[in-house]
């Protein structure tokens, strides 16, 4: 709701305006107690002293779990988990061991929460810092797609297809961040919804599109491994090995200037994907194993040039904002 206020000048230097009674009476507030001005370029945001604290720390209570089966558990804790909730209270009727186990195991999957409570009710709590580099968690997902990468390309050469099985636990390891990269952003969202923090707000926007599309390469790249295991076609795997390779190089331009804002850089990681791309399309030609390793190729291909046009429009809007 938008109300508009006029400005009252009192004493010839101090302007007033005052505040909606129904704001005043919901916050509990009275004659006397404080209220915090967030002063940020030509906007200022009101919220009563305390409201920043409650913020930090959320609590959310669930009496009713409506579905047991693990499927659904897993669904409805994930989706607790990444709204940036602290601590979760689970106090349904139907609590039981095998259920708490069954919470348990989920629990395992998720970073930095712990279940601290299992007696008559299920307490989840979240043990890692509020504020962590939401870059850091991202950056590490870059890492991870280029150790796959590289695993990948050793266990080809080696014709090595134990250690392709290897590479579930760096996905695994991949979609843990992932939830944890987006429970960060829901949090920071609602820190940032003021005006004056939207080109904040567009930023972490950003980095959740970034990481959704690390964890699309990931699982690519997972989907590659398995078809290059069963790949018997020396010429074939000869070809396969050239685009990944090659995708490797793009992956690690294209993180490079997305994390430095480098707008050259992401123009010419664009380009060099699109050839990449290009080739590939021309080269689709071959036994089924290959079509399916080829295409899981040409769908990270995409997903990193998404990234690449990311990291250029963040670099054009970081010009526009150091010449304001």
């Amino acid at each position: 709701m938008m109300e508009t206020r006029k400005l009252q000048l009192i004493g010839g230097s101090s302007y007033m305006v005052s505040l909606p009674k129904d704001w005043v009476k919901a916050n509990e507030l009275g004659q006397g107690d404080e209220i915090i001005l967030e002063v940020e370029d030509k906007v200022i945001t009101l919220y009563p002293r305390g409201f920043k604290e409650d913020l930090k720390v959320s609590k959310v209570e669930i009496e009713d779990l409506k579905r047991y089966d693990e499927k659904f558990l897993r669904r409805f804790i994930y989706a607790l988990y990444i709204q940036g909730i602290d601590e979760i209270v689970i106090t349904d009727k139907n609590l039981n061991p095998r259920l708490i186990a069954k919470i348990s195991e989920i629990v395992k999957s998720l970073i930095g929460i712990e279940i601290i409570d299992a007696s008559d009710k299920v307490v989840l709590r979240c043990l890692t810092v509020t504020d962590f580099d939401v870059y850091g968690v991202v950056r590490r997902m870059t890492q991870i797609v280029l150790t796959m990468i590289h695993t990948i390309l050793d266990a080809m050469a080696k014709n090595d297809s134990s250690a392709l099985k290897e590479i579930r636990n760096l996905e695994v390891d991949s979609d843990r961040l992932y939830l944890l990269a987006v429970r960060q952003e829901h949090r920071l969202v609602r820190e940032f919804s003021s005006p004056a923090k939207w080109n904040e707000l567009r930023l972490i926007l950003g980095i959740r599109t970034v990481a959704k599309l690390i964890e699309e390469i990931l699982d690519n790249l997972e989907n590659f491994s398995k078809y290059v295991a069963e790949l018997k076609e020396s010429k074939e795997r000869d070809t396969l090995v050239k685009f990944l390779q090659s995708l490797s190089d793009a992956f690690e331009m294209t993180s490079r200037a997305y994390f430095n804002s480098d707008l050259e850089l992401s123009e010419d990681s664009i380009q060099l994907l699109e050839r990449i791309e290009e080739e590939m399309i021309k080269s689709i030609e071959g036994s089924s194993q290959y079509r399916l390793g080829l295409e899981a190729l040409l769908s990270a291909c995409r997903h990193i040039k998404s990234i690449g046009e990311i990291a250029l429009n963040k670099s054009v809007r970081e010009t526009l904002k150091m010449i304001d």
